[in-house]
C-alpha cells in the first residue's frame, strides 16, 4: 500500500509558510538594495578579468549548490512533520494451522488406533508454530488438550493415550473376548483384570458419560463437538483441520443428535477441512464386511464434503502423509489478515534530510574556508556555527526516532505465557474474602487478569495432596472458563493435608516448555494460596526457578482471625483433635518466602478488598508493569506498536530552522 500523511494539511500550509518566507526575503532583499546600493560605471572591463569570471563562476557553483541542500531539507523536513505512514496488514504467519486429532475411543475402534497416535506422536515434535488439539469421544466428548502449541504437554498426553489405547487392547483380546463374565476370569488374572480396569476408567468416565441410556459410539456428535473446540471458531479465520480417526461404528440405543453428515456440513460451513482415517474395527465377512464397506463411504463422503480427504489405515499410510496434505492446502486460506496497523516510515525523508544538510553544512564549510576564516562579520558566523549545530541536533535525533509509551494505546500481550498456579487444599474454601471464599477470590483474580492480558497464552496448575496440569499453555480461552468452573475440592477421604512444596515440579516443567517457544517471549508467573502447610513438611526453596520467572506475583487470600470451611454433604469441616470446627488462618511468612525466591511481589489479596490505599499498590499495578514488559520486549523485537513516536516534533524545529536559514541566505547571499 501506498504512502499515507497524519498531518496532510502540514504539507499545505507548510509550503504556504515556505514561499511566504522566501518572497518575504527576497522583497526585503530588494528593499535593502534601493536604499544602501551603489551604481558602478565603466565595469565591463572587469567583468572581461580572468579571475573574476573564475571567482563568478565559483559563486553561482557555490549558489546552486547550497540552493539545492536548501531545498532537499525543506522538502523534507517538511514532509517529516506531516508523519508519512504505510498501514500494513499484519498477517498470522506464526500459528499458521489449527489441527484437532478427533479420535474415537470405542472398544470397537481400538485395532489400528494406537499405531496412528504412536506416529503423531512422531509428528507433534517436528510442527512449528502449528497448534494442536486432541478431541476424545464415545458416547461423550472430551477436550483432552485444549488448542496449544505446546508440544511438550501434547506429547506428554499422547503418550498417556497410548498407554490407554495399549491397556484397552489388552482389555478386550485377554478378557473381553475370552470370557463371557468377569466370574470367569480365574483368580490369577483377577488383580491384572481390576489393573486395567482402573486405567481404562481414567478415560473412559469422561467420554462414556449416559452410555446406559444413550448407547455407545456417537460420531457425529463426536465430531461437532471437535469443531466447536476450536476456539475463536467464528471470529478469526485461520486454516483449521481436524483428524478424524473413528470405525463410523454406531451402538447406539436412541436416535443421534448429529449425523455424521450433518457434522461434516458444520465442518464445511465454518471451513473446517476433515481428514478421515478408518483404522478397521475387525470385521471378517459376510454382512459385517458389507456394513464397513457402508459405513467407509460415508466417512468419505462426509469428508470430502469439508474439501478433505478419506484414508484407509494400513501399512502405507502414516501421518507424515495426513499431514503433508494438510499442508499442502495451506495457502488456500492461511494467508489472512490479523490485525491493520499505521507504521510511521520516515526513512526515506530522513535520508534526504540528512543528504540537503550534508550538502548545506558543506558547502557552507567551503565557503568559509576558502575565503578565509578571519575574513567576514564575526556576528554572521556565529551565527551560521549556531543554526548549523541546532539543524545538526535536530537531524540526529529525527533519525534516532526517540519514542515514549503510550498509556492509553491499546495492547496485545501476545509474547507473553502466564501460568496460574492454584493452591486447590480444603482451606482454600474458607469463608473468610470478604464476605466470600478464597478460591472465589481467585476465580474472579484470574479472570481480571485474563481481561487484563489479551492475547497471551495462559496455563492452569493446581495443587493439593499433588500437582496437576490442568491445560498446558493455550490461548483458547473457553478452555480456562471450563477448567476454573470445574475447580473444587478434593475429595474429603482422600484429603492428606496441604503443602506449597507440590506445586514446585509442575511448575517447572511448564516453565521449561514454555522457554522453548522462543526468546521473544516473557513467562509470568501468579501462585494463589492461603500459604498453610498442614502436612508437617519444610518449605522448600523455589530459588532456582527465579531465573526462568519473568514477572508475576504471590497472592494471598485469608485472614489472620482464619474462617471456617463448608465441605458439600458434610457440613463444616471439624478439627479432629478438638472436634469443634476447624478455622484456617493465612500463612503469610511462606507466601512472602516463596515470593522472595521468585523474586515477585506479594500481595494479600483479602486486605486489598478492604484497603484503598492497598489497592493501588496490588493486582492492578503488576498488570500494568506486566503490559509494559510486554511492550518492551516487542519493542526489541520491531515491533513499535503501543509506542508513540515524537520524530516530527524534531523535523518541524528543523523545519523553522531551515526557514530561518533560508531568509538569510537570500536577504544576504549568505548566512556566514
Amino acid at each position: 500500500m501506498g504512502v499515507n500523511y497524519r498531518y496532510p494539511g502540514t504539507l499545505i500550509v507548510g509550503m504556504i509558510i515556505v514561499a511566504a518566507v522566501v518572497l518575504a526575503a527576497f522583497a526585503l532583499k530588494r528593499m535593502h538594495k534601493k536604499s544602501r546600493g551603489l551604481r558602478v560605471a565603466n565595469t565591463r572591463r572587469l567583468k572581461s578579468n580572468p579571475l573574476y569570471n573564475r571567482v563568478l563562476v565559483q559563486a553561482r557553483i557555490f549558489r546552486i549548490v547550497s540552493t539545492v541542500g536548501i531545498i532537499l531539507s525543506l522538502t523534507a523536513a517538511l514532509f517529516l512533520t506531516a508523519r508519512p505512514f504505510r498501514r500494513e496488514s499484519v498477517r498470522d504467519s506464526v500459528n499458521r494451522r489449527d489441527i484437532f486429532l478427533c479420535i474415537d475411543l470405542s472398544s470397537s475402534n481400538y485395532k489400528g488406533v494406537q499405531g496412528l497416535v504412536d506416529e503423531f506422536r512422531e509428528t507433534v515434535q517436528g510442527l512449528e508454530g502449528d497448534r494442536i488439539g486432541i478431541s476424545l469421544f464415545n458416547t461423550s466428548s472430551v477436550r483432552y488438550v485444549p488448542m496449544t502449541d505446546d508440544y511438550e504437554f501434547a506429547l506428554e498426553r499422547l503418550e498417556a493415550l497410548s498407554g490407554y489405547l495399549a491397556a484397552q487392547e489388552e482389555f478386550m483380546t485377554s478378557y473381553a473376548e475370552k470370557y463371557d463374565s468377569v466370574y470367569d476370569i480365574p483368580d490369577s488374572e483377577r488383580d491384572r483384570y481390576e489393573e486395567l480396569n482402573k486405567t481404562l476408567a481414567s478415560f473412559d468416565s469422561g467420554i462414556t458419560a449416559g452410555y446406559e441410556v444413550k448407547g455407545t459410539s456417537a460420531i457425529g456428535e463426536g465430531l461437532a463437538s471437535c469443531l466447536f473446540s476450536f476456539p475463536e471458531l467464528t471470529k478469526e479465520d485461520r486454516t483449521r483441520a481436524i483428524i478424524f480417526l473413528t470405525d463410523n461404528h454406531e451402538e447406539l440405543l436412541d436416535e443421534t443428535l448429529v449425523t455424521l453428515q450433518e457434522a461434516a456440513q458444520m465442518c464445511a460451513n465454518d471451513r473446517v477441512t476433515v481428514f478421515g482415517i478408518y483404522p478397521g474395527g475387525g470385521q471378517e465377512s459376510g454382512q459385517e464386511n458389507d456394513a464397513a464397506q457402508a459405513e467407509m463411504t460415508e466417512m468419505k463422503n462426509a469428508a470430502e464434503l469439508t474439501g478433505g480427504k478419506f484414508y484407509r489405515a494400513g501399512a502405507s499410510l502414516t501421518a507424515q502423509d495426513i499431514l503433508a496434505d494438510i499442508k499442502s492446502r495451506e495457502l488456500q486460506n492461511t494467508n489472512t489478515v490479523t490485525a491493520t496497523l499505521d507504521r510511521d516510515t520516515p526513512f526515506f525523508w530522513f535520508c534526504v534530510l540528512a543528504a540537503g544538510f550534508l550538502i548545506i553544512a558543506g558547502s557552507t564549510l567551503y565557503y568559509v574556508l576558502r575565503r578565509g576564516i578571519r575574513k567576514g562579520i564575526f556576528a554572521r558566523k556565529v551565527t551560521a556555527g549556531i543554526l548549523l549545530l541546532a539543524i545538526a541536533a535536530c537531524v540526529i535525533l529525527v533519525g534516532i526516532r526517540p519514542m515514549y509509551m503510550s498509556p492509553s494505546a491499546e495492547l496485545m500481550t501476545s509474547n507473553l505465557d502466564v501460568a496460574f498456579v492454584v493452591d486447590t487444599t480444603i482451606s482454600m474454601w474458607a469463608e473468610d474474602h470478604g464476605g466470600s471464599t478464597r478460591m472465589d477470590g481467585v476465580k474472579r483474580d484470574i479472570l481480571s487478569i485474563m481481561n487484563a492480558l489479551p492475547g497471551s497464552s495462559f496455563s492452569v496448575i493446581r495443587f493439593d495432596n499433588g500437582a496437576e496440569i490442568m491445560t498446558p499453555f493455550t490461548q483458547d480461552i473457553e478452555s480456562i472458563y471450563d477448567i476454573l468452573a470445574e475447580l473444587d475440592m478434593p475429595a474429603y477421604t482422600t484429603a492428606q493435608g496441604s503443602s506449597l512444596n507440590t506445586a514446585y515440579e509442575a511448575l517447572r516443567t511448564m516453565l521449561e516448555n514454555a522457554g522453548k517457544k522462543g526468546r521473544n517471549r516473557r513467562r509470568i508467573v501468579f501462585l494463589f494460596s492461603d500459604g498453610e502447610t498442614t502436612d508437617g513438611s519444610e518449605l522448600m526453596s523455589f530459588s532456582d526457578l527465579s531465573p526462568i520467572i519473568d514477572e508475576g506475583a504471590v497472592l494471598g487470600y485469608g485472614t489472620a482471625a482464619g474462617g471456617r470451611m463448608y465441605y458439600p454433604g458434610r457440613g463444616y469441616v471439624k478439627d479432629s483433635s478438638t472436634g469443634s470446627e476447624a478455622v484456617s488462618c493465612i500463612d503469610e511468612d511462606s507466601l512472602r518466602q516463596i515470593a522472595d525466591d521468585l523474586h515477585l511481589v506479594y500481595i494479600n489479596e483479602t486486605e486489598a478488598l478492604g484497603d484503598p490505599d492497598q489497592l493501588n499498590l496490588s493486582l492492578g499495578t503488576r498488570l500494568h508493569s506486566i503490559r509494559m514488559l510486554s511492550r518492551r520486549v516487542s519493542f526489541a523485537a520491531g515491533d513499535k506498536s503501543g509506542y508513540n513516536e515524537t520524530y516530527y516534533w524534531f523535523s518541524g524545529f528543523a523545519l523553522v530552522l531551515l526557514l530561518i536559514w533560508t531568509s538569510l541566505t537570500v536577504f544576504r547571499g549568505c548566512v556566514s
